[in-house]
């Protein structure tokens, strides 16, 4: 007997009860799948002649929970760790049938069967760590149960995904199956239940805490590493994991939902929350209904240099196949060992074997830019001078150098093999057809795609000429670039601005202009032979120790003598002011409709220039930080580029309303 009611698949045969969870991506256990499978659930144990339940899930995968809000809503009725602990105390075995990605709340759901078997593909993880959160329905005290405090800390620190067949995670499971998951289940219970083995409840288990000493070891090794970390939740996940040796279960679970809601409050996983979905909203990118994404197997690179020969190692990486063409064969020369010792790099550090390594090379043509482009499904132009080399009509082209854009534009965060972040410029002329080739190439590539509608300015590079434009006015009022520097990083953001300007080099910012009474540092600099770090010297001494930025005793009598002193901002008031000029700067690239929505603009701060993720982009933490304060702050700084620091008017109207920029998201 097999019927299907309320997205839950019952059936019940032979004394065992089977009940299939919706396929992807209906399997997420949201409130109304929770209701339906503890609806299904009970009627399971009063099912007459039923001696075990079976739960497994449809289609490719076992349920899952990896969506943002989906983890805070878990606590509605009827919460997951309700759920949990239903099918943990039920008086009839419990089998959880694992294949896919079983994920998040998912996994957690299956840490409260009384046996689990496992398909030898499927991955497990609780990846609610990179939300600034813990698990809340129960895995903190369960886990170190299993597989001890290692692996129940590894799992949950990395967030990783882990396979099933292999340590920590083989732990997890009674049973592995190469192929058949369901038949390979049927025989485990049948073989459960003629040996008479009843529940087996996963708090009664012991086998992780075998090692009191050592499990106390490992959490005071994660404790001492995770202390050196600003984020909150790996604290508290190291927290609940001592709890689960300590404390009796109910009182561990209590420990448990308690960090959970502290957590689940807090500004750092608000924030990371939020990234996540702007990643998420980034992906909708905006084309025309029903406009079709072109299959893209080969794809062509136009020039030389290290962009050139980062998108041929990100595309091979990838799976695709290149064709690399230059009009100096010179460049090949240099190039090819580059996108080689790329791979041997990937080698030496685990990430792939050689014989995927050379497979991969393999896929490489290398020639002159007119043998390149025939039998692409794509152009990049990787550098100037290859605008006129001849291809198909029908081929997209894509400028991913800086430049104008007639078209469409391509600008990858740097290291392009390594950040996941590209801004896709739709230029004057742009197309469908031209943003759907850019659309699939981002995901062919794994990138996060973000829609910027301009001539060739990319969001980053405004955001980041905003915060090099409001350093230098800090600067004029009398600020030292160091403390500038300071209160950022120790804010948490790695790459300040005049950290950062040392190691791009300081000709390119020389070149801006600026406002009457206002001073471009970087070109007076420049003209004292301080040119960044590539010289040794700009705003930081970069020779003492090569490698590491030091502050020079020289810099401030350069600097005290073009500008008058002055008494020293708090670090507060600095970043009020950083923060402030990005966000106002955000706020003109919406106003013109080159950013299409305040998110994307924040992933550009988090993905390309290195914002903490668990801080938020510009736009995210006006909010934070009150748009009120920001533009006060803003009003009174005291500064003859009144154009820049001048607030947008959507800040009064945001404010007049009661609402922030992520209001504005949709």
């Amino acid at each position: 007997m097999t019927e299907s009611r309320d997205a839950v698949e019952y059936s019940h045969r032979d004394g065992v009860v089977w009940l299939g969870l919706p396929p992807p991506p209906s399997n997420v256990l949201t409130r109304e799948l929770r209701a339906a499978l503890l609806t299904a659930f009970d009627r399971a144990l009063a099912e007459p002649g039923a001696r075990a339940v079976v739960i497994h899930g449809r289609g490719k995968s076992f349920p899952t929970v990896t969506d943002a809000e989906e983890v805070v809503r878990q606590n509605a009725a009827p919460p997951l760790a309700e759920l949990c602990s239903r099918i943990e105390t039920a008086p009839l075995p419990v089998v959880m049938a694992l294949h896919g990605h079983v994920l998040g709340g998912g996994l957690e759901l299956a840490l409260a069967g009384h046996y689990r078997v496992a398909l030898a593909s499927a991955r497990v993880g609780l990846p609610v760590v990179r939300l600034g959160l813990l698990p809340s329905a129960g895995a903190t005290q369960r886990l170190p149960r299993m597989i001890g405090a290692k692996g129940a800390l590894d799992m949950m620190l990395s967030g990783a995904l882990y396979a099933i067949d292999a340590p920590p995670a083989r732990g997890l499971v009674d049973a592995v199956a190469e192929s058949d998951l369901l038949g390979a289940t049927g025989a485990f219970v049948r073989k459960l239940l003629a040996e008479d083995k009843g529940p087996r409840q996963s708090a009664e288990l012991r086998r992780g805490f075998a090692d009191a000493p050592a499990y106390q070891q490992e959490v005071a090794r994660c404790r001492e590493r995770v202390a050196a970390q600003p984020e909150l939740a790996p604290r508290e996940i190291v927290a609940a994991v001592e709890a689960a040796l300590l404390l009796p279960f109910e009182a561990g679970l209590a420990f448990e939902a308690d960090a959970f809601e502290t957590c689940a409050g807090s500004e750092q996983s608000k924030a990371l929350r939020a990234a996540q979905a702007a990643e998420r909203r980034a992906l909708r990118f905006g084309l025309p209904a029903g406009t079709e994404l072109p299959e893209l197997r080969r794809i062509a690179v136009l020039g030389g240099g290290p962009l050139a020969a980062q998108l041929v190692y990100a595309a091979l990486n990838a799976g695709l196949a290149v064709n690399w063409g230059t009009r100096d064969p010179a460049r090949l020369r240099i190039g090819v060992p580059q996108v080689n010792e790329m791979f041997r790099q990937s080698v030496a550090h685990g990430v792939i074997d050689e014989d995927t390594a050379r497979d991969r090379m393999g896929g490489l043509r290398v020639g002159d830019s007119t043998d390149m482009t025939g039998d692409s499904d794509m152009i990049l132009h990787a550098a100037p001078g290859q605008g006129d080399v001849p291809a198909p009509g029908d081929v997209v082209r894509a400028v991913a150098f800086t430049g104008r854009v007639e078209g469409l534009g391509l600008r990858f965060a740097q290291p392009v093999y390594a950040m996941r972040l590209v801004e896709v410029i739709a230029g004057p002329s742009a197309t469908p057809a031209q943003l759907a080739a850019a659309l699939s190439l981002a995901r062919a590539l794994g990138k996060v795609p973000v829609k910027v509608t301009s001539e060739g300015d990319s969001l980053a590079s405004r955001l980041m000429g905003a915060c090099q434009r409001a350093a230098d006015a800090l600067v004029d009022a009398g600020q030292d670039p160091y403390a500038i520097d300071r209160a950022l990083r120790d804010w948490g953001w790695q790459r300040p601005p005049f950290q950062f300007r040392d190691r791009i080099g300081l000709d390119k910012l020389a070149q801006r202009s600026r406002a009457e009474g206002a001073r471009n540092w970087s070109a007076l600099l420049l003209a004292q032979g301080r040119g960044g770090r590539a010289q040794g010297r700009g705003v930081y001494d970069w020779q003492t120790e090569p490698g590491h930025p030091r502050p020079d005793p020289a810099l401030r009598p350069l600097l005290e003598a073009e500008r008058p002193s002055a008494e020293p901002m708090t670090p507060d008031a600095i970043r009020k002011l950083m923060l402030g000029a990005m966000a106002n700067e955000g706020a003109r690239m919406l106003a013109s409709g080159m950013a299409a929505r305040p998110s994307d603009i924040d992933l550009a701060a988090i993905m390309a220039l290195d914002l903490p993720r668990w801080r938020g982009g510009p736009m995210h933490l006006a909010g934070v930080i009150g748009l009120l304060t920001l533009r006060r702050a803003m009003e009174a700084f005291e500064h003859p580029d009144r154009a820049f620091w001048t607030p947008e008017p959507v800040f009064a109207e945001l404010i007049k309303n009661g609402r922030n920029f992520d209001d504005l998201n949709g």
